[in-house]
C-alpha cells in the first residue's frame, strides 16, 4: 500500500470514528486545482452524508428513519452525473466508494442494537378485569 492509499485510509478512518472535522481536513493540498472553498463544500457534503447515516441508523422516529433512508440512498447510488454524488466525492478525496460502503455496513452491523420488545404498563387494577 503506497503512502497515498495510507493517507486516504487514515482520513476515512478518522471520518468514520471522529465526531468533529478538523480545519486541516477542509483545505486542499498544495498544488490542487480546486479552490479551498469548493473543496470545503464537497467535504461538508460528504461528511454530512456519512454523519446522517451514522446518526439515524437506528432511529425510531419517522423523521429519523426518513433521514437515514435518504443518506443510505445517497451512499449506495452510483450516480456519476451529479457533482456532489457519493461516488464523485469519493473520487475527489481519493476514497474507494465500495470500501467506504463496506466500512459503513461493518460499522452498522457492529453497532446494531438487539431488538428490545417494549411492554405496555398496565396498572394492577386493569389486569384483574
Amino acid at each position: 500500500m503506497d503512502t497515498q492509499d495510507l493517507t486516504a485510509a487514515r482520513t476515512l478512518q478518522d471520518l468514520l470514528e471522529a465526531d468533529a472535522v478538523l480545519p486541516e481536513q477542509f483545505f486542499a493540498p498544495r498544488g490542487s486545482t480546486q479552490s479551498s472553498g469548493e473543496r470545503a463544500l464537497m467535504w461538508a457534503v460528504f461528511a454530512d452524508g456519512i454523519e446522517c447515516y451514522r446518526r439515524f441508523a437506528f432511529a425510531t422516529t419517522t423523521a429519523g428513519q426518513v433521514a437515514f433512508l435518504e443518506a443510505e440512498s445517497w451512499i449506495f447510488q452510483n450516480d456519476w452525473d451529479w457533482p456532489f454524488s457519493f461516488v464523485n466525492l469519493c473520487a475527489v478525496f481519493g476514497f474507494d466508494p465500495a470500501g467506504v460502503r463496506r466500512a459503513l455496513l461493518r460499522w452498522r452491523q457492529a453497532h446494531r442494537r438487539p431488538a428490545v420488545r417494549r411492554q405496555r404498563f398496565r396498572p394492577a387494577t386493569l389486569r384483574a378485569a
